[in-house]
């Protein structure tokens, strides 16, 4: 295959990666100015599950302490956790009596230890809207009145909202706008949002739900052991027959999700391949759009000035000077269009983008090679063991406790 071929099938997908990210982002749902009266508002239980989150549940607790909605409460609990997360919280709940502090049990055998969080949690929420947030958020004061006004106005029992994520160390800038943009293209044409078709997912980190769909659907009971337990929940809700969305909610909140390099390892290892459906086959296909649309460009950069400095003749650059620079402006293209979802990022980055996708690319085959080998994946002290089917397996000598998914307790079922 000539080089001229390569770099044209180069240009090819990277035109094919900007077209579905714009797609993607030009139909993408958006929030709009509440019209219901704050007096007709529904109220709403907002569930928060922390472990291990000192450095950041100060914050996010404040910011929904400080809504702007009428009638609301928080239950948050402290999921065991090992550091001074649950000190911070009985400290701020001292100061915010719309504030239920809750310290949860040990995690049962074969349960994802947030699902047992939120199972926990769950019966001491009174609200007929319930949402689901993560502690690493941060909530605009407007928030809830927004998210709600937008679920009813809409007539939708899920809808969940994509965050502002903020980049602030050297790795989160690297890898996260490699990483979160790929996803972009992943669903072009929102087919979520449309219900009559199968696909369904969620963003995990700001999730509003009815009481009515969630209880329908068995709670987080249904989903404990799914490693993708937002995806799942969200799956379930629109398999029932109930309407979900997702929208961008960039102007709700924001979310930093990792901190440094290992924890951005670990957290991104857990679950990458199962947000590919643990398929080689779309392993394949997404190291092949990341790798070739995104490192090739510089590869093909550098063969140009090779060829120019040892004197090759230049009617071969003709051809292949004006694809390299068209694939120059479509991956520029990309990284503006998705940079706005992201607070830290600057076009200095764009020079770092093929070192995030070496990076993005060692996440895939680590995260695939853990679920293909039986190894166990950690996540903030937690050893799980997650399988092709994306579900966590005990541990070898325990034993799992068979569960129902409708084993939700009658004065839960009775609210």
């Amino acid at each position: 295959m000539s080089i001229f071929t390569i770099v044209f099938l180069t240009t090819l997908l990277i035109v094919s990666l900007t077209g579905l990210t714009h797609v993607f982002l030009t139909g993408f749902r958006r929030i709009r100015t509440p019209i219901i009266p704050v007096e007709q508002l529904p109220f709403v239980s907002v569930i928060i599950p922390a472990r291990n989150e000192e450095s950041k549940i100060a914050r996010c607790l404040e910011s929904l302490a400080r809504q702007d909605y009428p009638n609301y409460e928080i239950v948050i609990i402290d999921d065991r956790s090992t550091d001074r997360t649950g000190e911070i919280i009985q400290e701020i709940a001292a100061r915010h009596p719309h504030i239920k502090f809750i310290k949860g049990n040990e995690t049962p055998t074969g349960w994802i230890g947030k699902c047992n969080a939120l199972v926990q949690a769950y019966p001491h929420a009174t609200g007929n809207w319930l949402v689901f947030a993560d502690a690493d958020t941060c909530h605009e004061p407007h928030s809830l009145r927004f998210a709600v006004d937008y679920a009813i106005i809409n007539k939708v029992d899920m809808v969940s909202f994509m965050p502002l994520q903020e980049l602030r160390t050297f790795w989160e800038q690297v890898v996260s706008p490699v990483l979160l943009g790929s996803f972009l293209a992943g669903d072009p044409l929102n087919s979520v949002n449309d219900p009559n078709h199968v696909r369904a997912y969620a963003y995990g980190q700001y999730i509003l739900i009815s009481r009515n769909a969630y209880e329908t659907v068995g709670t987080h009971r249904a989903v404990h052991d799914q490693i993708l337990d937002d995806i799942m929940l969200a799956q379930r809700v629109k398999g029932s027959g109930f309407h979900i969305m997702a929208v961008d909610g960039c102007k709700l909140y924001r979310v930093r999700m990792y901190q440094d390099l290992e924890s951005l390892w670990f957290g991104w290892t857990k679950n990458a391949y199962a947000l590919i459906e643990c398929n080689l086959l779309y392993l394949a296909m997404i190291l092949l759009l990341i790798n070739g649309a995104i490192i090739s460009p510089f590869v093909h950069l550098g063969i140009l000035f090779a060829g120019v400095a040892g004197g090759d003749p230049p009617h071969i650059f003709q051809y292949i000077a004006p694809l390299v620079a068209i694939e120059f402006v479509g991956l520029a293209a990309w990284f503006g269009r998705t940079k706005q979802f992201y607070v830290g990022s600057t076009w200095n980055h764009f020079l770092l983008l093929p070192l995030g996708c070496v990076m993005v690319t060692a996440i895939y085959l680590r995260s695939a090679y853990l679920v293909l080998s039986g190894n166990n994946v950690s996540w903030k002290g937690r050893q799980y063991r997650v399988n092709s089917h994306k579900t966590v397996e005990p541990q070898p000598g325990e034993v799992v406790e068979a569960l129902s998914i409708y084993d939700t307790p009658a004065q839960e079922l009775a609210k």
